[in-house]
């Protein structure tokens, strides 16, 4: 989608579940931007945070707007799941000039605070490996002082992941779909997913699988260690939040039928 006037460009915050494999219950719900083409229908507005022609600061903006009607609605969630939102540690520099900033400078703790939300109910997904070292470190220390607890998404791929993991020492870890879907079919792929499960189950970090489609896709993530899945065999993202336990039968069901077999 081509974007004339970024000021004008109105984005709308929808919702994917990410469900705890064993119980069925929705833990997390992922904030994801939605924007609607010339037909009215809500289409994903990626394609704007990855666009060459926006300058930084617009993009930053236009996720500050998503992320702020997002707090907004969450605000008045009566259920328990955590909300995730994405943030690109690239732009971390354009929010502190130098490594002075206090915790209360960090926009998005004043969004939360403005907003009357409990840090401690957010996650952020560090969604690049680029990024300057010392102020990923100081972002990532600014949201642990007040509980909020920080994933790697899209982890699975590039020896740099392996020095951000090392560097960033997170609380989650979001499994590369690309990687997941190469272990399909490929032994080497699958054995490296059980090399970061086993990683990641002796340091206690929650492993969440993205990109489920299918039920065998289910039974693979479950077996090679998936605590949590997310993807389309359950939901695409909505403009509302399901209720925590609106999947547990599915999940039920799911996990019977591969015992059965």
């Amino acid at each position: 989608m081509t974007i004339n006037n970024p000021t004008e460009v109105n984005l709308t915050p929808f919702f994917q579940p990410i469900i705890n494999v064993d119980s069925g219950v929705i833990a997390y719900n992922e904030v994801l931007a939605r924007i609607k083409n010339q037909h009215g229908h809500y289409i994903s507005a990626g394609s704007i945070f990855s666009s060459a022609s926006l300058p930084t600061d617009k993009i930053i903006s236009l996720d500050n707007q998503v992320r702020n009607k997002a707090f907004k609605k969450f605000k008045h969630y009566q259920g328990s799941a955590q909300l995730s939102i994405n943030i690109s540690p690239t732009w971390f520099t354009k929010h502190a000039p130098h490594l002075k900033l206090k915790a209360y400078e960090v926009p998005t703790l004043t969004m939360l605070n403005d907003c009357g939300i409990d840090p401690s109910n957010i996650i952020v997904e560090l969604t690049e490996y680029e990024g300057d070292s010392d102020l990923i470190k100081h972002f990532v220390k600014a949201y642990r002082e007040v509980g909020i607890k920080v994933a790697i998404d899209d982890f699975g791929t590039g020896f740099s992941q392996i020095e951000r993991l090392l560097q960033i020492e997170p609380d989650i870890l979001k499994l590369d779909m690309a990687l997941f879907k190469r272990a399909l079919v490929s032994h080497y792929a699958q054995d490296l997913i059980e090399v970061f499960s086993n990683f990641a189950r002796k340091r206690g970090i929650k492993l969440i699988f993205e990109g489920i489609e299918t039920a065998h896709q289910f039974d693979i993530a479950v077996s090679s260690g998936a605590e949590f899945i997310q993807g389309y065999l359950l939901s695409e993202a909505q403009p509302d939040f399901y209720d925590d336990n609106h999947f547990v039968h599915y999940i039920n069901d799911l996990n019977y039928a591969k015992t059965a077999v």
